[in-house]
């Protein structure tokens, strides 16, 4: 199970509003707002998350090499 590093409560808000079609749009984003602990902590999560997809599709790439 994953930690939650962040709350709704901790969020920034961006609005917007857009015409889209002739009609008025409002767009919102919400993005979370980290400690600089939270900050470091979801870097190296994502850092490990990428490294881990990558490794998989080396080990994929090289076998289907060897095989060729």
């Amino acid at each position: 199970m994953q930690e939650v590093l962040w709350s709704i409560s901790d969020t920034k808000k961006e609005t917007e509003v857009v015409t889209f079609q002739g009609k008025e749009i409002t767009l919102e984003n919400l993005s979370p707002v980290f400690t600089p602990e939270q900050e470091v902590a979801k870097r190296w999560e994502l850092e490990q998350q990428l490294y881990e997809v990558f490794r998989k599709y080396a080990d994929k790439r090289q076998k289907e090499e060897a095989g060729a």
